[in-house]
């Protein structure tokens, strides 16, 4: 492998008579290890010298941090290794300085060490947190759940009713309409005949200007009109009547007065109580004849009978239902859209919680509540939001860049990727990779664009102080100390 640094210190890969090269290439034997000739391509049999151009020199550096250095760098005469194992053929003697140049790695260890304990305490509260939310998440959908499946069948219940309020309303509203265009028809009606009247009369005013008598033809024409229906048969023949009498029947034609005659014949059987004008007992006494005749109804006329009789009939067969209730149809109305808009908020509900909840949140559920917040950054001209779960984009301005729509964790929940955002011109989508590094807050750092609409941002928080990094951390920090005791380094 091309810039792979080697060194012999506590390497058992040279130990045996016959080595390998790294990348599988070749074989040497243990005497050609650091003889000055490259055997291996990658530089695996001359990590010691400068002989292979590939082939780089790992400095141990203990008390400080590892470096790897070409290889012709080592024993060229200069001290690369702070720990003086670049130099190790003798010709230049190199002092031990790790100690002192490790000193402010050893510091930047111990605070980061710090940083992750108390980091490590925030997340294990955030983790308890994030537990209780997501069962008193799941408990509260399942009341929704529950309270949904009986609203339902209340605004069913609350529907139906409603329906069959305006069902009735619709009935009134075409009986009203039709009450009013018979009203309408009959006021109409009257019109006409108070204009024929009017009409008639204005006539006869005029025919009464013109003589104040008729003449004797039109009295002649007239009496013989009015004779007209008068019974002709034998027994009833006008022939036996006097000429006065005969003059009060024409007159009794045009006054409706019924002669006594008449009389006689309206009521032939008046004789049939007894010869008087008593009413029998168990007749009804509502309706009677007057002395003239004429009959009076003191009581509802048959036609009001009739019409109170039908309405009875419609109203027991419910064709014809009472007035509605306005109070109680408003009512039902209100108690109906309360109903349904509780409802819709409720299924709402129910459906941000599937979604929120169908989402992978870590391990131990550690980013619950990350799901409704977002983070922002400005660098330069720009504004970088992230909202996990969601999605990312670059504002300037009023405009806004699309960097991509959640898509899912990676490196064991160390990064977040966005993905599938605004195209580029002539390019890829725009994608955008969040690395997560633990942190005592959370804060959204360093959005750099290493390849085109490929963009990459750092995140702290202390979701990512994890308990197994803290220990490997404090297990360097001890190392570097047991090294140091051990004292300096061991050449080849």
């Amino acid at each position: 492998m091309d810039g792979e640094s080697f060194n012999l210190k506590n390497e058992n890969y040279y130990k045996t008579e016959t080595i390998k090269c790294r990348n599988g290439s070749k074989k040497f034997a243990r005497v050609q290890l650091n003889d000055d000739f490259c055997d291996c391509p990658d530089g695996t049999d001359e990590p010691g010298t400068s002989a292979c151009p590939h082939g780089k020199f790992s400095c141990m550096n203990v008390g400080h941090l590892p470096v790897s250095i070409h290889s012709s760098k080592v024993n060229d005469g200069i001290c690369d290794c702070c720990d003086g194992s670049d130099e190790y053929d003798g010709e230049v003697k190199c002092p031990n300085t790790c100690w002192e140049a490790g000193k402010v790695t050893r510091d930047k260890l111990k605070k980061k060490i710090d940083i992750y304990k108390e980091g490590v305490t925030i997340r294990k509260k955030e983790v308890e947190q994030a537990k209780q939310a997501i069962a008193k998440d799941k408990e509260e959908l399942s009341k929704l759940k529950y309270n949904e499946k009986s609203l339902k069948g209340l605004v069913k219940s609350l529907k139906a009713r409603k329906e069959q309020i305006e069902k009735a309303e619709e009935k009134e509203r075409l009986v009203k309409e039709k009450e009013e265009m018979m009203k309408m028809a009959a006021e109409d009606k009257s019109d006409d005949e108070h204009k024929e009247s009017s009409s008639s009369t204005t006539l006869d005013s005029e025919n009464n200007g013109l003589s104040d008598e008729p003449s004797v033809d039109q009295q002649q024409k007239d009496e013989y009109e009015n004779t007209e229906g008068l019974p002709t048969d034998g027994s009833e023949s006008t022939e036996g009547l006097l000429r006065e009498d005969l003059g009060r029947l024409v007159a009794s034609r045009w006054t409706g007065e019924k002669t006594e005659h008449q009389v006689e014949e309206v009521s032939p059987n008046k004789d049939n109580y007894g010869g008087n004008n008593e009413i029998p007992e168990g007749t009804d006494d509502k309706d009677h004849d007057n002395s003239d005749g004429v009959t009076i109804l003191n009581g509802p006329s048959l036609l009001e009978k009739i019409q109170d009789a039908a309405q009875n009939l419609f109203q027991a067969i419910n064709l014809f239902p009472a007035p509605l209730d306005k109070l109680d149809a408003n009512r039902v109305r209100k108690d109906y859209e309360d109903s349904t808009t509780r409802l819709s908020d409720i299924q709402e509900r129910i459906a941000s919680l599937t979604e929120k909840l169908k989402h992978d949140f870590g391990m131990e559920k550690e980013f619950y509540f990350y799901y409704d917040q977002c983070f922002e950054t400005k660098q330069d001209k720009y504004v970088y939001k992230v909202c996990p779960f969601k999605d990312a984009s670059q504002e300037e301005g009023y405009h806004i860049t699309q960097l991509g729509q959640w898509e899912k964790f990676e490196n064991s929940y160390g990064s977040m990727l966005f993905s599938n955002g605004d195209g580029c011109w002539n390019g890829p989508d725009r994608s955008l990779k969040v690395k997560l590094r633990c942190g005592l807050n959370t804060e959204l750092t360093d959005v750099k664009e290493p390849s085109r609409c490929e963009y990459v941002a750092l995140m702290s928080t202390p979701i990512r102080c994890l308990e197994g990094k803290l220990e490997e951390l404090e297990r360097k920090l001890e190392s570097m100390y047991n090294e140091q005791l051990q004292g300096g380094h061991d050449e080849l």
